[in-house]
């Protein structure tokens, strides 16, 4: 289902082209934006993310394109066609499972993009990847990303993971439909 519509859905998922990755490169510096990463790795405290351009061409041949061991791609408002946040999955070997991430970009925030995307995106990871699961790793204080995760139908399975599974997300669908 990759870039199309769920419902009533008001994004999509688009893989970038190289070209259009400074719009990465803008969402990652954006201190309101990345202010959840504070405390994560090496980012002076601030959050944000470098994506130097130099390093373009390498992340890219990793990330875009990857398939089945990764996906990337822009969340995109379809009203305007326009991005406004990220989405990825990473294959973890040890846990057998696909690491999630979304990110939407502080001044969309509040619209419903979130929830929106995150099942666009474990769709693609249960018919696309062919995983059986997929989590994340966060704290239970980052109250929104736990909000929108149980939405959606994550299980909190240790005080940072909450993982989800396909058998419990087909019968979510199931029950939607």
């Amino acid at each position: 289902m990759w870039g199309t519509k769920m419902g009533n859905n008001k994004v999509k998922l688009r893989t970038p082209k190289f070209e259009e990755l400074e719009y990465r490169k803008k969402l990652l510096s954006d201190m309101e934006t990345m202010f959840y990463n504070i405390g994560y790795g090496d980012n002076d405290g601030t959050g944000c993310i470098e994506f130097h351009k130099n390093a373009w061409k390498d992340w890219f041949s990793r990330w875009v394109n990857n398939v089945p061991e990764r996906y990337y791609g822009y969340i995109i408002n379809i009203d305007e066609n326009i991005p406004v946040g990220e989405v990825a999955l990473r294959y973890v070997s040890d846990k057998n499972s696909f690491c999630v991430n979304i990110i939407v970009e502080a001044k969309y925030r509040g619209n419903g993009f979130s929830e929106q995307a995150l099942r666009l995106l474990v769709d693609t990871a249960f018919s696309e990847l062919g995983a059986d699961k997929v989590f994340d790793d966060f704290p239970k204080s980052r109250i929104s990303a736990e909000k929108v995760f149980k939405k959606v139908g994550f299980k909190r399975v240790s005080d940072d993971i909450v993982e989800l599974t396909k058998q419990d997300y087909l019968r979510k669908t199931e029950d939607i439909i």
